[in-house]
């Protein structure tokens, strides 16, 4: 029964976690290696250690061997992508070792932190730092049928997102919380951060 569970959830996060409105991808194709700034419709440059089109990634390449080990990964797969994170996302995800926690991340790339701060509500977001980039996180709390989800955007580029998602499983008795969901969502997103700026 806990295996179907498992399977369960690991296909609703695979399959993407929340819905967005549709929007037009609007990225630009920037790969230095140097601190860039870039802007979108925001009035302020954005700080990022390196843009990178997230249209051509493989989210699953952004799980070395080195984070697998260290996070206690078990499984990296890539997965179905959400139709709503625009033409050409790509998803990837699977499980811990301690199978607390299903994370996955999507490249989103039919908007960026504005189109966000509209579809989330800004007063919904916490900005945090992943690993020299910009990020905003969304916590999603347990809701009837709707499992409880910590969400992390990282603004890799210009109208496109990393999105690292942590869900709590379908019997959250093990002591998973949407806190430590995020806890788990931030130490993840700064490996991957860490991968995409190298």
């Amino acid at each position: 029964m806990r295996r179907l569970a498992v399977l369960f959830v690991l296909a609703a996060v695979l399959s993407g976690c929340s819905s967005k409105e549709p929007g037009t991808p609007s990225a630009a194709d920037q790969t230095s290696s140097a601190p860039t700034t870039g802007t979108s419709t925001r009035s302020t440059p954005v700080n990022r250690p390196k843009a990178v089109d997230l249209a051509p990634l493989d989210p699953c390449t952004l799980v070395t061997p080195e984070t697998k080990t260290a996070l206690a990964i078990r499984t990296v797969a890539p997965g179905t992508p959400d139709k709503d994170y625009g033409d050409g996302s790509r998803a990837c995800g699977a499980s811990f070792e301690d199978r607390k926690y299903v994370w996955g991340l999507n490249t989103v790339l039919n908007g960026g932190v504005d189109r966000l701060k509209r579809t989330s509500g800004e007063a919904n977001l916490t900005e945090v730092k992943v690993a020299g980039y910009p990020g905003y996180v969304e916590k999603r709390q347990p809701q009837g049928q709707r499992q409880g989800a910590c969400l992390l955007y990282v603004d890799a580029n210009d109208g496109q997102l990393l999105l690292v998602t942590m869900i709590l499983p379908l019997t959250a008795g093990d002591g998973s919380t949407v806190d430590g969901a995020c806890e788990r969502a931030k130490t993840l997103a700064d490996a991957v951060g860490a991968a995409l700026a190298k």
